[in-house]
């Protein structure tokens, strides 16, 4: 995206001028820049992905164009006005501009409300809990009538399922891929194939519509690379421990034989093929308990979520995007220091044939060695931070990103599944009940009274399920917000890991250069000494 033909302001010289290395922008430099603007984060973020969808090390001076013009947009609302900064490029140097306040007014005119995309705070409470919400972080409003939800026992012993490849495919023409699926927890280990996954997904579909249900990978056709099948098998593991660690599908008996039946599950399918009802058909329930424990601001609390999740979805997409971008970086550079180890242990072999008659030059040697060593330590450290990281914080924060997927798509079941005829049948049963009043008593239509009154036992029957139906709905979902909202703690979780994973992985490389320092300080640096 460029502004190819348009005349800028001189201060988008100024400042690219101030800020440019080698004729490009670095990204932390342009988000400094950003950051003086006053415009807020969110901003700051579509900005970016407009101009630089790529996020590439460095910005050309054309996407630096169309990124202040856009900052200019976000503080005034204008057609490509100066934008302000109160940004210093270096002691000497301070960008000069209008004195505009950054937000609201254009050159003197009335202030435009600026409007704001980020999820501010209620109340004191955040989108998808209500504006009562108590201070330690409780979804259950202040003073209320409700029963509590008793969520003890949700995130006890949580389970870890353990997905692997089989190491030999089956099939005679078609060859299939296995997964062994063990949980020592059930001390059970079992075959499942892909198939057998998307099954259960299926059913559980049919089973709790009403329940945030993880997603599966998508099938393929075709080649199928080692990459490919590792990243099915990571989206696998994902999809049975979400299922595993939700408080009512892990007790599903489906779920149960899944993990645990021994023999080919689609043999046993078939044999013992399970119910498909709904959850609200299946079980027995206490219609006046499960009143008592749905708030009234449900529908409220709902709209809210609703809002903070389809943010939620785009903002954890780009930081899983960025993070395997980081990722990848540092398998790069790790396969760099590799590389260079190489080449340096090969010059030094260069050397010592070129070198045999000079002391100093063989201390030289040596030190290309040690370097090379630890180069090669180097790379190792790294890479096992390349794995750490893409099992640990890549994998939770894709976790969470599915989590707030299956929300959504929860909503949107409701929608598409939640519906009732209650109104219709209450029209129906007042008009019946009328005609059953206006007919008694009439000679000749008792036959027609006894039929009114037989449609109108039916349909209070029809419509105290449904209503009771209706409840049970609007429990479910009121149980999936609070077990998306409790979720808030397994972030912390991760980032406390991968900052902890972060410092041990940093204190082994300066433990490794601090090693190496001492043995290139004991090369010869001075001339006079090589003879």
């Amino acid at each position: 995206m460029t502004l190819d033909g348009v005349r800028l302001p001189e201060i988008y010289d100024t400042v690219y001028s101030q800020i440019q290395r080698y004729g490009r922008v670095p990204l932390p430099s342009m988000h400094r820049t950003l950051e003086s603007s006053g415009v807020t984060a969110t901003d700051i973020e579509k900005i970016m992905r407009i101009a630089v969808p790529n996020m590439t090390a460095d910005i050309g001076k054309p996407e630096f164009s169309v990124i202040l013009a856009l900052v200019a947009c976000a503080q005034n609302r204008m057609a490509l006005p100066e934008p302000t900064f109160n940004y210093t490029a270096n002691a000497n140097h301070r960008v000069q501009s209008p004195k505009l306040d950054p937000l609201n007014t254009t050159n003197g005119e009335t202030p435009i409300p600026r409007e704001s995309n980020t999820s501010p705070k209620v109340n004191g409470a955040y989108p998808g809990m209500d504006s009562t919400t108590r201070d330690n972080g409780s979804l259950e409003p202040k003073n209320r009538t409700v029963k509590p939800l008793d969520t003890q026992n949700w995130f006890q012993k949580v389970e870890e399922i353990k997905v692997t490849i089989a190491p030999e495919r089956e099939g005679f023409i078609f060859k299939h891929v296995n997964y062994i699926v063990e949980s020592q927890k059930r001390s059970s280990i079992v075959l499942r194939r892909f198939s057998d996954f998307w099954w259960l997904m299926e059913i559980l579909a049919r089973r709790y519509p009403f329940r945030a249900l993880p997603n599966l990978p998508p099938k393929k056709v075709g080649g199928r690379d080692s990459a490919f099948l590792e990243k099915r098998r990571k989206g696998l593991s994902r999809y049975i421990n979400a299922v595993i660690r939700h408080p009512v599908l892990r007790n599903d008996d489906v779920v149960v034989k899944f993990l645990t039946e021994p023999s080919e599950l689609a043999a046993w399918r078939k044999q013992h093929p399970p119910s498909l009802d709904e959850e609200y058909r299946r079980k027995q329930h206490n219609i006046e308990e499960i009143r008592s424990m749905i708030p009234p601001t449900l529908e409220e609390q709902l709209r809210k979520a609703r809002q903070r999740v389809d943010a939620g979805i785009e903002h954890y997409v780009n930081l899983c995007f960025i993070m395997e971008r980081m990722i990848r970086r540092m398998h790069g550079q790790a396969t760099d220091f590799v590389r260079y180890s190489i080449t340096l242990n090969s010059l030094a072999e260069t050397e010592h044939r070129y070198h045999s008659d000079c002391e100093q030059c063989q201390q030289v040697v040596q030190g290309y060695e040690n370097v090379a060593k630890h180069m090669q330590r180097e790379s190792t450290i790294l890479e096992n931070q390349v794995s750490s990281s893409a099992d640990g914080v890549l994998e939770n924060l894709k976790r969470f990103r599915d989590l707030l997927v299956s929300f959504r798509e929860l909503e949107e079941r409701q929608d598409k599944l939640g519906g009732s005829q209650i109104e219709s049948l209450k029209k129906r049963i007042a008009t019946n009940r009328t005609k059953v009043n206006q007919h008694k008593g009439v000679p000749g239509l008792e036959a027609e009274v006894a039929r009114l009154e037989d449609c109108l036992r039916s349909d209070e029957v029809e419509l105290h399920d449904q209503e009771c139906r209706q409840l049970y709905i609007q429990f479910c979902m009121w149980c999936e917000l609070i077990y998306m909202h409790k979720q808030q703690a397994f972030v912390s979780s991760l980032y406390r890991n991968y900052v902890q994973e972060m410092m041990q992985y940093a204190k082994k490389r300066a433990d490794n250069w601090k090693e190496l320092e001492g043995l290139v300080f004991q090369m010869p640096v001075e001339p006079p000494l090589f003879n």
